[in-house]
């Protein structure tokens, strides 16, 4: 019941958001001063359902704590949150554009802007609250699958405005989604309930894609088709990892 409270609290929210952008013409790019307040409630559906629902049951101070527990992180949950980064470099060599210089200035206004529109506005809800009480029950991969299915349904409203996220083919977006769900799960489950490990490989996998367009891929179809397989190749990895570290296949029905 909890869950479905959560999931209810989230949509409801994201979708309030969502429906000022869609009908206020000048809220439809986060980048503008109308756009971004509901850009961020659209956003922030997620975590401000987990902040919500912690409120309520008096663990507020302990889902705000696992934001920044490092105790508990294995350096295999650091290289899953710098795979993304790395991908990119392996791939820059092979794009079908040329690149294109970007300074340092833009980089760091890039990396707090998709910080604050993306993993920080959900993997509060995501990761600390859903797969923390769905990981017990059903086990990680499973839980990560079904939080990946959950999350490509939250972000399909994107295609019926004019964003980024709508140049970019349902399908392709689907299979990157649900790679991501399992790596950014792993990362989750191998760190002790730190939260962390998963804000910040959501963060590197939103990075490596917007980088991608001045590393020759500006088409965004190009980036997601080209790296859907090495995409697919670290998540069975990272199903690995969690296996060899803690003998949790991650699905309940294999019995292990």
């Amino acid at each position: 019941m909890i869950l479905v409270q959560f999931l209810v609290f989230t949509f409801a929210i994201s979708l309030a958001g969502f429906a000022c952008i869609y009908f206020i013409p000048a809220a439809r790019s986060p980048e503008s001063a109308i756009g971004l307040p509901f850009w961020l409630i659209m956003v922030w559906g997620p975590s401000l359902a987990a902040i919500l629902l912690s409120v309520r049951d008096g663990h507020l101070m302990d889902l705000l704590g696992r934001v920044a527990k490092v105790s508990t992180v294995p350096a295999v949950a650091w290289a899953l949150v710098l795979a993304p980064l790395v991908l990119l470099l392996v791939m820059r060599p092979f794009a079908p554009e040329g690149a294109t210089n970007l300074g340092a200035g833009l980089i760091v206004a890039m990396i707090g802007f998709n910080l604050i529109l993306g993993p920080l506005g959900e993997e509060l809800g995501w990761r600390g609250y859903l797969q923390d009480r769905l990981n017990p029950n059903i086990g990680w991969l499973a839980a990560s699958l079904l939080i990946g299915a959950i999350w490509f349904f939250w972000h399909l409203p994107l295609w019926t405005i004019e964003s980024p996220h709508a140049q970019i083919a349902l399908p392709l977006y689907a299979g990157h989604v649900m790679c991501y769900a399992v790596i950014i799960g792993a990362a989750y489950t191998l760190s002790g309930g730190s939260i962390l490990p998963a804000i910040l490989t959501h963060l590197t996998v939103n990075l490596a894609a917007n980088l991608a367009i001045f590393a020759g891929y500006r088409d965004p179809n190009s980036w997601f088709s080209s790296s859907l397989l090495p995409y697919t190749v670290i998540a069975v990895i990272a199903v690995g990892l969690v296996f060899f570290r803690t003998g949790w296949s991650g699905e309940k029905w294999l019995g292990f």
